[in-house]
């Protein structure tokens, strides 16, 4: 459980993270850079509210392992 629950807690950061930022490529290395122009309608609503039920899901998995 404890392995679920850091891959669900890593899967709901990266869902939310993806829409906000880019990874861009330079001469020096890898960049991250803000998106300006975020479409904020159903699909982008959906995709965050499933990315915080990821990481409330993997939370309560982690505190299961540790508990029980």
């Amino acid at each position: 459980m404890l392995i679920k629950g850091i891959i669900f807690i890593l899967l709901g950061i990266y869902v939310i993270i993806s829409d906000k930022y880019n990874l861009k490529s330079n001469e020096s290395g890898r960049e991250i850079v803000k998106n300006e122009d975020i479409k904020k309608d159903r699909f982008y609503k959906y995709k965050f509210v499933i990315g915080i039920f990821s990481v409330v899901l993997g939370v309560f998995s982690v505190l299961n392992y540790i508990l029980y």
